[in-house]
């Protein structure tokens, strides 16, 4: 059978499901979105080694509009030989992620958890690569894994819905691929409540006064400095100049006692990632603060830790983490 003939990816039986060709090349752009920002971890460690990045090129094409044909085949195994000859299990992992992106072209119709790797396998080694990166932190992964979660479309979403649930396993790469399985199936938790009275402060270069109001929408002081859906504040003195230390701008670091003016919410780049159960204090809101007052004679953190911190910001970067936005 002709493998771009629809017929060869409907369902013709009870143990298979609907899969137009439409539909599978929109999972092999979506793997292949999610391997690309590791695929630097296996260059580095092979830099004359060719075989992962053809595959990604093979699976862009495939998803562009290519025919399914002998090089999405190839390319495959062929980048998985590659993560079994790199030097490291970062690159071992990354070179395996841009693999399973080449071979989601081939995801079957068939209703069997196995076939889940072909949507979500090219996530699961990326997190793992980046993990492993980064001295096996699993606060990487977990940071992948959300943008895994954001690049999938609603079409991706539904054509993962129609399959079994993938497995919990037993190894790292099964439960980051039965986490993010979960989180593209499962609506996500409601928000905690925050019942914390008090005071807050929120750390920044920006010259402000008693009764300025923040609020969201502006661009973020941090990372990419796209606009914001929140306004981070947070009950912690040490956590506020931290902050201001770290945003950027050409004023002092500054400290503002604020007022929250709506609900406010933990911060899920630190309580979900790193500090459950929000130890730190750290929150945000979709509603204005109110600053109060600016604080004086605040002890700024030493600028060998903002050095350093920064360094690591733009590692992360280079994954295609913003962890400061």
């Amino acid at each position: 059978m002709n493998p771009e003939s629809p017929a060869s990816a409907a369902a013709s039986s009870s143990d298979q499901l609907a899969l137009t060709m439409a539909e599978i090349r929109a999972v092999a752009a979506y793997a292949a979105a999610c391997a690309e920002p590791t695929l630097s971890l296996f260059e580095q460690a092979c830099p004359t080694d060719p075989r992962p990045a053809e595959a990604l090129a093979a699976a862009r094409a495939f998803a562009g509009g290519e025919r399914r044909s002998r090089r999405q085949r190839v390319a495959a195994p062929a980048a998985h030989r590659a993560g079994a000859d790199a030097p490291t299990e970062a690159a071992r992992h990354a070179a395996i992620a841009a693999g399973d992106a080449a071979a989601s072209a081939y995801l079957h119709p068939l209703a069997k958890a196995s076939q889940v790797r072909h949507i979500l396998g090219a996530a699961a080694h990326a997190a793992r690569a980046g993990e492993l990166s980064r001295g096996d932190d699993p606060v990487v992964g977990e940071y992948l894994l959300y943008n895994a979660q954001v690049r999938a479309t609603p079409l991706v979403r539904d054509i993962l819905s129609r399959y079994p649930r993938a497995p919990q396993g037993r190894t790292r790469v099964a439960e980051l691929m039965h986490r993010l399985d979960g989180l593209l199936r499962d609506p996500p938790p409601p928000p905690r409540v925050v019942d914390d009275e008090g005071p807050f402060f929120h750390g920044t270069k920006a010259d402000l006064r008693p009764g300025d109001l923040l609020t969201p929408g502006w661009q973020t002081n941090y990372g990419t400095g796209k606009p914001s859906r929140h306004i981070y504040l947070t009950a912690s003195q040490g956590g506020a100049p931290l902050a201001a230390a770290l945003a950027q701008g050409d004023g002092p670091p500054r400290v503002y006692r604020v007022e929250p003016l709506g609900v406010i919410h933990d911060d899920p780049n630190v309580t979900d990632k790193r500090f459950p159960g929000n130890p730190t204090r750290s929150y945000r809101t979709t509603e204005a603060l109110r600053v109060v007052e600016e604080l004086h004679g605040f002890e700024l953190p030493d600028p060998d830790l903002i050095a350093r911190m920064r360094a690591s910001t733009a590692q992360l970067r280079e994954l295609g983490i913003e962890a400061m936005d």
